[in-house]
């Protein structure tokens, strides 16, 4: 350790992010705050289900498009108009270069899918995919205090989620009705956040994200063992069993690497196995010994909702290989599902993206979502990685990211706002990159 960690680990620059003057941040967070409890209090099941707005199917696609959509363009029309658009776009493209190229990409798989399909998909489009990297840019104008505070509030408030969903799977109630979810085989909660896998992938994400906060252990137990919990009310079996591998794998890793260069302390290494022994136990009893796992127990099998996800593979046989490199339109597709009584639904998002947009614009997709992520993650240390890894897996198993849904937004702002834990400077003598490591004391393993 040097002297100079405690002036990088963890800094929040107080300066005003350039281009903004701090009553223009405020405006700008509280822009940002609102279109956060949009998404997370009014999800798509609810308004539709109790107003009819964003319902599928034809229609104005204005009315399509959420509110918490049309407020980041707000706040994209607020920070051009105090920093001008040129220079917001010459800004972003040099310091985030992988930020405005999936925003880019995004575009172009919009305008592509409108030439071929009309304006079907724009909402999704910009409701799923286009708003996350438009918040990523719009918050890099708020400071690093300010970032953080959002990320902070991003996880209290899927953490109260969680409870809420043990509070519904012990009473067996849903607080709140969202219409077709209401009729699950096996009662699952919903919370705020509506679908089960949706609530999983959020909450699954963020625990990683509390993992990288600095906070104290305490704390971080509490919000994990909530988390956990919430995962299990949920009763979604491939995001609980997904989150336990990687938690495992990123536990081993980083705590091998701590030990291996004598970062670790003595108090860390030996109460170690004790706390993984009790976290070990304490998962055995919510899972086996509470109403919390009973779904994960009963369905531990291949069952017909895990057949569904392999089903989906079905949909390729029946079309031709120019439908696969070029896309497929939503009609044909309804068409399909319609025709093969063993796929009703599309449970793997890559899946559907893939026909949404063929084979040859999904690779451009793909790379570019990669390069997103490359780029609100680097430098935010190994942990990040993690829960970028654990994001996709997740999302994975489950539609989430085919259909409108604000997962990859939340998540990309909650992403940001860890503070950094490496920060590199070119020495003047030798030209190499220093190292700086943050004080365990307030890194992962305090």
């Amino acid at each position: 350790m040097t002297n100079l960690d405690a002036a990088y680990a963890y800094a929040l620059p107080r300066a005003p992010a350039r281009g903004l003057s701090e009553s223009a941040q405020r405006v700008l967070m509280a822009l940002i705050g609102l279109a956060l409890l949009e998404m997370l209090l009014l999800p798509n099941p609810l308004l539709t289900h109790y107003t009819g707005y964003a319902e599928p199917g034809g229609g104005n696609p204005l009315f399509k498009v959420h509110f918490y959509s049309y407020t980041l363009f707000l706040a994209l029309l607020f920070v051009t108009a105090n920093v001008g658009g040129i220079r917001f776009l010459s800004t972003q493209t040099s310091e985030r270069p992988g930020v405005v190229q999936f925003a880019v990409v995004v575009m172009f798989c919009a305008t592509v899918t409108i030439a071929r399909q009309g304006i079907g998909g724009v909402a999704y489009m910009v409701d799923t995919l286009f708003a996350a990297p438009l918040a990523v840019m719009l918050i890099s104008y708020l400071d690093a205090e300010r970032r953080q505070r959002l990320t902070a509030f991003l996880i209290w408030f899927v953490t109260f989620n969680a409870a809420v969903g043990v509070f519904e799977r012990i009473l067996g109630i849903h607080l709140f009705h969202f219409g077709d979810l209401d009729g699950f085989a096996h009662f699952r909660a919903t919370a705020f956040m509506g679908h089960p896998l949706e609530n999983a992938l959020i909450t699954s994400s963020m625990m990683f994200l509390v993992l990288a906060m600095p906070w104290s252990a305490r704390r971080k137990a509490f919000v994990l063992s909530v988390c956990m919990a919430g995962i299990l009310a949920f009763g979604a079996r491939g995001g609980f069993a997904i989150t336990l591998l990687m938690g495992t794998a990123a536990a081993v890793l980083l705590g091998a690497r701590a030990l291996l260069r004598g970062e670790m302390r003595l108090s860390t290494l030996v109460n170690a196995p004790l706390v993984g022994t009790l976290a070990l136990a304490a998962g055995a009893v919510l899972t086996f010994g509470t109403v919390l796992g009973e779904r994960i127990v009963a369905l531990a099998r291949f069952d017909e909702s895990a057949q569904a996800r392999v089903d989906a593979f079905k949909l390729f046989d029946y079309l031709s290989l120019n439908d696969v490199l070029y896309g497929v339109d939503f009609a044909e597709v309804n068409f399909i599902l319609k025709l093969d009584k063993d796929v009703q639904i599309i449970e793997n998002c890559w899946i559907a993206i893939l026909l949404m947009l063929g084979a040859i614009l999904f690779v451009v997709f793909a790379l570019s979502l990669l390069g997103f992520f490359r780029s609100i993650s680097r430098g935010r240390g190994a942990l990040i990685a993690f829960a970028v890894m654990n994001f996709v897996l997740v999302a994975s198993t489950n539609n989430s990211l085919s259909t409108k849904s604000p997962s990859l937004a939340l998540f990309s702002i909650a992403l940001i706002g860890i503070p950094l834990l490496v920060q590199r400077r070119r020495s003047p003598a030798a030209g190499a990159p220093l190292r700086y490591e943050p004080p365990m004391r307030d890194g992962v393993w305090s």
